[in-house]
Formats: structure tokens, sequence, C-alpha cells
């Protein structure tokens, strides 16, 4: 994201919350997942570094929910939610006149991570997804009506929820537990000092949240008891982290905290561990 980095730097009033990771660590139960919650960004400031480093594109962090870690399965259904939750940061932005940023995470997916959903997309029958996807994109450029805008998001949606249903509900939820991860990467990276210092690192974690809290939403209807009652949990640990975030211009009161984040995936790979 080299774009932001020359803008100037944006302090907020937060409330600050440091009690982290020992605990989301040791939920998770492995030495990798201690990894993922270090200290805050203010204690450690290497940990800026090492989740810049690890992601793909503009930073999105890999450590947990990594390429070199998860199923295929997982990696593209985590993939395809990122897409999404670019799009859903966009399109809120847009709604809200910011049509800048809009622009920008619109254009995001193409440019950073189509490609590495490209052959599963099209081998399943959907490769209009990419025309659809640089649409949308255009559209905003083009300044378009915000009705025009979330027609085409749908038409995105859609095919995304088709793509996702297709997979056991456990894959569905790995990958949402794989972008809770890079959410919190997102997030660590957004925030420096006790202040968000990156509002477009922030927005993206926003949005890859506001898609997980939906899917897990979605699962809680599942006909399949065991899935209903595990997606319910979820959907508990997924509200935790509303606290973190203000509005969509990091203004308001809530606690600067990216060990939220990772505390809420460490909770939800417990509570998928039921699922067969």
């Amino acid at each position: 994201m080299a774009e932001d980095t020359d803008k100037p730097r944006r302090v907020v009033i937060v409330r600050r919350n440091l009690t982290l990771g020992a605990m989301a660590a040791a939920m998770a139960g492995s030495a990798v997942h201690a990894a993922a919650v270090t200290p805050l960004t203010t204690d450690t400031p290497g940990w800026h570094q090492k989740a810049a480093g690890e992601g793909e594109g503009e930073g999105e962090g890999e450590g947990e929910g990594g390429a070199a870690v998860l199923d295929p399965d997982v990696r593209f259904l985590r993939d395809l939610s990122f897409i999404e939750g670019h799009l859903r940061a966009g399109l809120a932005l847009y709604r809200a006149g910011d049509l800048e940023a809009a622009k920008t995470h619109m254009g995001h997916p193409i440019k950073e991570k189509y490609d590495a959903v490209a052959e599963r997309v099209q081998a399943e029958g959907r490769g209009e997804l990419k025309a659809q996807i640089i649409a949308l994109a255009d559209a905003a450029e083009a300044g378009k009506d915000t009705a025009e805008l979330a027609a085409q998001f749908d038409l995105i949606q859609v095919m995304i929820d088709e793509m996702r249903g297709a997979s056991a509900p456990k894959k569905q939820i790995m990958g949402l537990i794989a972008l809770t991860r890079i959410a919190g990467d997102e997030y660590t990276v957004a925030t420096e000092d006790g202040s968000i210092t990156n509002l477009h690192e922030y927005q993206d974690s926003w949005g890859f949240m506001q898609v997980v809290a939906d899917e897990v939403d979605a699962l809680t209807a599942s006909g399949d008891a065991t899935v209903a009652g595990v997606a319910d949990k979820l959907k508990g640990y997924v509200a935790a982290t509303d606290e973190v975030f203000g509005d969509l211009q990091g203004q308001g009161d809530f606690s600067l905290d990216s060990g939220v984040l990772y505390g809420a995936a460490a909770r939800m790979e417990l509570a998928a561990a039921r699922l067969k």
C-alpha cells in the first residue's frame, strides 16, 4: 500500500488495551498460534515489519492463515473472502462520499489477489468474476450512482457465495478464521504509538470482518445442528471484535488492540475443532 505511506499521520483518541495475546495464544494451543499474538506494536516495534513482510501485495499478513500452511480449499475460500472484504470496504466508503478511498479499495482485488484464485475460479466455471470486479472498479472510477455500484457488487457477492457454498462448512469456517487473522495483521500495520497511522489498512481490516460476520451469521441457519451450534458460538466471538473499530475514518471511542482480532481467531478455531 505504497500510496498510503505518504499521507499525514491520522491521530485518533482511543482506549488503549494492552491485555493481549498470552490468553489467545494459550487458547490456540500451539507455538504457531502464539507467534501471531505477540504484544502490540508499541511494545515490540519489529512486529510491524513482520506483519508487513509476510503479506502479499498491500501488506496482507499471511502468518497463520498463510499459503504455506493452509489447505488449498481453505486458502481459496480465504482469498475469495479477502476480495469481497476489499469490495465491501470500497462500497461503504463510496456510500459515505469518500470516493478516492473507495476507488483504491475497489481496484485492489484485481491488482493484488485475483491471480491467486483465477485458475480455481475458471475451473469452477466462474471466469466472468474477473470481468465483474473490473466493471465495479470502473463504475467507481467513473463516479456512477451508488445504486449501480451496489447492484454490481450484489452480482459479485452471489457468485462468491455460490463458490463458498460448494465447500464443506468446516472448510468455510477455517477460511473465515484465516481471514480474521489477516484482519489482525492489517490492523497491526494500521496502528502505531496509540494512533491509526494507515487508514487504508484499518479499512481493510473492517471490510474483512464484515465478511466474516455475515458468513458466520449465515452458517447459524445450517440444517446441520452441529454446524449451526458452532456458528452460533463463533458469532459471539466475532461480535466481540466490534470494540476495536470506530467509523470508516477511524474516528470514535474504541479500543486500539489487534490482539482482540487474534484472540477471536483463536477462539473460533477451538470451537471449529468440533466439526469434521
